[in-house]
């Protein structure tokens, strides 16, 4: 399931196209920045899950490992928990981190692009405020 998850992904980072923002309008730009807070967000998600059921499952182990009663050979089911919590919370954070970080870049490039359309006006100190007096 995990190979075929990230074969899914490496196929498709390859076949995606590069967006050259200089070509962007203002609110074409916005857009793609929403986008990327979005990416950033579903990586941080996905880390963080991934970190919290890898901790949930050695708690979990840990916890029933401490109330088991059986013989001393049969413990190792206590282990269950814990390969599972790892087997799943540990790639999902492997995957979300990079997810993550490709959001934070694409977004600060947004940003960095739409700086561009914030040109003061020639005769102004702050945009909004200003007076003219004519004599």
């Amino acid at each position: 399931v995990i190979f075929i998850f990230l074969l899914c992904i490496v196929s498709s980072s390859i076949i995606a196209q590069k967006i050259n923002l200089d070509t962007l309008n203002f609110d074409q730009l916005n857009v793609y920045k929403d986008k990327a807070v979005k990416l950033r967000n579903a990586g941080m998600i996905v880390t963080f899950t991934g970190v919290g059921i890898a901790a949930g499952g050695w708690i979990a182990s840990s916890i029933w490992a401490d109330n088991f009663k059986g013989e001393s050979e049969e413990i190792f089911i206590t282990l269950a928990p814990f390969l599972i919590g790892m087997a799943v919370g540990i790639p999902a954070a492997i995957i979300g981190i990079p997810i993550w970080v490709i959001g934070g870049i694409k977004k600060s490039k947004a940003e960095v692009a739409i700086m561009k359309f914030d040109i003061k006006p020639e005769n102004s100190m702050v945009l909004g405020v200003g007076i003219n007096l004519r004599f």
